[in-house]
């Protein structure tokens, strides 16, 4: 027996292939001299309880009444195109495409009250009472919904069944069509509607241009552009944006900047901002700032006050460019206009850039402006500025309280900052005389499994020692041993030399005796030389000072 065609006669499915298996879908059902049964796709039958006043909640009723929440039609469906037999011997016959009940009564359901109460009355009719009219609404009211692919296979089945969709279908089709990301589906339908004789609307053009733009097919763009001005329908701005935007995609910059300096010249349509945006976010995207630049000026010439997207487009030109501070310096400008505030994106965009190229500077003050404007920066970009600015501290130790103002703030917004930055910060804090909040974080690092840096350890050692406190240094030498970790030449060097200065040498021994052991080479000798050296220079200042 030969296989038949879908009574769509169409490539579309009629629901989603996730509900074309298994129980709970109602079956599409009529032969060909029968009335469209249409309607019967997201009609659920009467409950058997009796009549609803509440036209929604018989609905739902009736869907829930059926266990799985679906109506299934027992009569099958003869492809219209066939050839086969019509009697009802199972000769030439298939079940059609399914689709679920439940899902598109309650795609309706969210519609607005008064839309929704007129589909589903239409839905209560029988098929032979709709017109195309009638559908035109029942497929308007999918579209609404989101539910493109059903509002397709309605449109699809409406021919073949003996309804002959008028304009409004058309429309509506290929704008779900568009809607779903069928662009070479959408134009075939345009084009099959302007073979009918039908007029589409300047929007229909424009979705359609616009989805095979979004694909990168722009031949085939141009072939539709070339339809609209064919059939008498002039391409709006919106149309010719779409066409800039398609041809920016697929890299075609020069026609793109062609087409918009024809636009600037021509009598019928003038670029609006978002003309400039496109051709300059396409060269920015391949590193020609400068000519961004230029064409970015060009707009503000002609009149247009650049937008925020067009403020991004260039701020993320210059940075990718390799030119933060120049993205800097726009980002400024744009805080002092009052027209057109940056945004979080656009301070994002300059705050990881320069934090990139290690301009530490510029990025706190941007991280500054940020705040003071209600954005809050990533933990990411927050780490990465912390760590920038503990850095800064060994040439500039008053860096130190916007570090910690930026450390706590990762914190407390929830990020954990990564190891490098403890052991930066645990560093800063040793450098600028915070040796007891250094010690504190040395202990959360501890806590939390974090491996110590030498350097960290070390210069928080020698702080303790350079005061005096040998006792906590000690500690924090056992911490870090504590860890498995084999303390660096440099710790072990300024507590043995702190130790000896003090004359404690028993633990000066143990210290030495814990370098050995772990293969540290430390000279004891040394020290003991500079600590009986340094008390003799005091002794024999003591002596000179007393009076003969």
């Amino acid at each position: 027996m030969r296989a038949m065609a879908s009574p769509c006669h169409s490539p579309f499915p009629l629901s989603p292939p996730s509900s074309c298996h298994g129980g709970g879908v109602l079956q599409l059902a009529a032969t060909r001299a029968a009335a469209s049964p249409f309607a019967c796709y997201c009609r659920a039958p009467a409950s058997p309880g009796g009549d609803h006043d509440d036209h929604d909640a018989g609905i739902l009723q009736a869907l829930a009444s059926n266990g799985n929440g679906s109506v299934v039609s027992t009569q099958k469906v003869l492809d219209p195109g066939s050839e086969g037999d019509e009697s009802g011997d199972g000769g030439g016959r298939r079940p059609s495409s399914r689709l679920r009940a439940r899902d598109c009564a309650k795609r309706i359901m969210g519609l607005p009250v008064e839309e929704r109460v007129k589909v589903l009355d239409l839905l209560q009719c029988k098929d032979g009472e709709l017109t195309v009219s009638d559908y035109n609404d029942i497929i308007s009211a999918l579209a609404r919904a989101g539910d493109h692919d059903s509002a397709v296979a309605l449109f699809r089945a409406l021919r073949p069944n003996g309804v002959v969709p008028d304009a409004q279908s058309y429309d509506t089709a290929v704008q779900c069509l568009c809607r779903k990301g069928a662009p070479d589906e959408a134009k075939e339908a345009l084009d099959e509607m302007v073979a009918r004789g039908f007029g589409p609307t300047i929007a229909t053009f424009s979705a359609v241009v616009g989805c095979l733009c979004k694909r990168g097919r722009i031949s085939r763009a141009m072939e539709v552009f070339d339809t609209m001005r064919a059939v008498g329908c002039e391409p709006t701005i919106r149309t010719y944006n779409n066409l800039i935007g398609g041809l920016c995609y697929v890299g075609r910059l020069e026609e793109a900047l062609d087409l918009l300096n024809k636009l600037k010249e021509s009598p019928k349509q003038t670029p609006d901002i978002y003309t400039f945006t496109i051709v300059l976010d396409g060269f920015c995207k391949v590193g020609r700032t400068d000519e961004a630049t230029a064409i970015f000026q060009d707009a503000v010439r002609n009149g247009l006050s650049p937008t925020i997207f067009t403020y991004n487009a260039l701020l993320n030109g210059h940075c990718k460019e390799g030119n933060p501070l120049k993205a800097y310096s726009l980002l400024m400008e744009m805080c002092g206009n009052g027209a057109c505030p940056p945004d979080k994106i656009s301070f994002s965009i300059v705050l990881q850039a320069l934090l990139r190229a290690g301009e530490t500077s510029a990025a706190w003050q941007t991280y500054k402006r940020m705040e003071r404007a209600g954005f809050e920066a990533d933990g990411r970009a927050l780490d990465t500025l912390a760590r920038g600015l503990c850095r800064r501290c060994a040439a500039d130790i008053s860096a130190l309280a916007d570090a910690r103002e930026v450390f706590a703030t990762l914190v407390a917004s929830g990020h954990e900052p990564v190891s490098y930055t403890y052991c930066l910060m645990a560093q800063a804090l040793a450098r600028g005389g915070e040796v007891d909040a250094a010690v504190s974080l040395l202990g959360d690092m501890a806590r939390k499994g974090y491996a110590l840096r030498k350097r960290a350890y070390t210069d928080v050692v020698r702080a303790l020692c350079e005061r005096g406190r040998s006792r906590d240094a000690l500690r924090v030498l056992a911490l870090v041993i504590a860890r498995d970790f084999v303390p660096g030449r440099n710790a072990f060097d300024a507590l043995l030399g702190e130790l000896a200065r003090q004359g404690r040498w028993p633990d000066a021994m143990a210290v030495y005796a814990a370098a050995v052991k772990r293969g540290v080479l430390v000279s004891l000798k040394r020290h003991s030389k500079e600590a009986l050296l340094a008390q003799e220079t005091r002794e024999s200042s003591v002596q000179l000072s007393v009076p003969q």
